[in-house]
């Protein structure tokens, strides 16, 4: 049976992602409420969540209701969102779905109704509770686990669904990282399982634009990121090279950059990984790099598929829910080092997972 969820990040591009998801995935009754900060305009939120200019039409038709008198769940509860089969909103249609999903508006989520809703796990994906001291919040408000939609500010564990689920025993607060680790780890998951943990690995992501990015020149959170988006190819840190090395502790260095492009999603990696030739039962050459990424493949398919197509292009990862897409044809390897290059979806693949994890994850004792 998969856990009750709720969602806080309401109209934000993970959050609206991870709704799609768990449409996609038939689960979408599985979602007990969502919540913004404050008070939101539901007529557009509800409009922008069934058509995304980047995923389109989503699949199902949403709507708004307001609150009917003596409905209010609590103070804060100001709506509904209302999901139904696509063409149930024409008159004398009646729908074989329906969902009304009850919208909060709460600046700190402890003061949310999540025992009262029956919720097993709070999905922050504001980016705004990202330490343990923080996430506690959701479990204060009765939720039985937190998963952070972004890396973690402190040493909440980071568990990435099908890479290291394992690790999670029942935590009651965990982070999925980012959408770059959850890229990268299966590549070096499959290749470190047959070569043992790469020594050094470079990273280079050429990353859409994100809403941390200003449309014209201005004052941004990171300098970098208030030069205009759509003219400048913008290059900044990326926070899967911690995460990597948190994830696999035998990685000696990871360094890495982010290059974020003038596109609205789509994103490419370049990963160059360093390994030890001590222990190698196998020769490091390209057909049995691929070999081991395509035996990783068919125990994972949701965290890494090998293309059929020779090169990778952005728009072909786009809508895909998986975590690394890898281009047979761009993988190198030179002497000790091995560069693979793999494609993902940097909102809808990894909220994707997102979902999943949240859906499947275990619950504390």
């Amino acid at each position: 049976m998969s856990n009750t969820l709720f969602v806080a990040g309401l109209g934000g591009r993970i959050f609206n992602c991870t709704l799609r998801a768990l449409a996609k995935q038939g689960e979408l009754a599985q979602l007990r409420g969502v919540s913004a900060s404050g008070y939101k305009n539901l007529i557009e939120v509800a409009e922008k969540l069934e058509h995304d200019s980047t995923h389109r039409f989503f699949p199902l038709d949403v709507y708004s209701r307001e609150l009917a008198e003596g409905e209010q769940i609590c103070e804060g509860h100001f709506g509904y969102l209302v999901f139904v089969d696509e063409g149930s909103v024409l008159e004398g249609h009646t729908p074989d779905f329906k969902l009304e999903v009850p919208v909060f508006g709460a600046a700190l989520p402890s003061t949310l109704p999540l025992a009262e809703l029956g919720v097993d796990v709070a999905i922050d994906a504001t980016g705004k509770f990202l330490t343990r001291e923080k996430a506690q919040h959701f479990l204060d408000a009765g939720a039985k686990k937190v998963i952070m939609s972004a890396p973690a500010k402190d040493d909440t564990p980071l568990v990435i669904y099908g890479i290291n689920d394992e690790d999670d025993t029942g935590l009651s607060i965990v982070s999925r990282a980012s959408c770059t680790t959850t890229c990268a780890a299966p590549i070096v998951k499959a290749l470190g399982d047959v070569y043992g943990m790469p020594r050094n690995i470079f990273l280079n992501t050429t990353h859409a634009v994100t809403n941390s990015q200003l449309s014209l020149d201005g004052n941004a959170h990171k300098f970098a990121n208030g030069f205009g988006c759509m003219d400048n190819i913008v290059v900044t840190d990326t926070g899967a090279t911690k995460s990597l090395q948190r994830m696999f502790p035998a990685i000696e260095n990871t360094f890495g950059i982010s290059c974020r492009v003038p596109v609205t999603d789509g994103s490419i990696l370049s990963l160059v990984m360093e390994f030890d030739e001590a222990g190698q039962t196998q020769a490091l050459n390209k057909e049995n790099v691929l070999a081991a990424l395509r035996a990783y493949e068919a125990l994972h398919p949701l965290n890494l598929r090998v293309s059929h197509r020779k090169t990778m292009v952005s728009t072909y990862v786009i809508g895909r829910g998986i975590g690394s897409i890898v281009a047979p044809g761009q993988i190198e390897v030179l002497g000790k080092n091995v560069h693979v290059v793999a494609g993902y979806d940097n909102e809808y693949g990894y909220a994707y997972l997102l979902a999943l994890s949240a859906l499947k994850a275990p619950l504390p004792a």
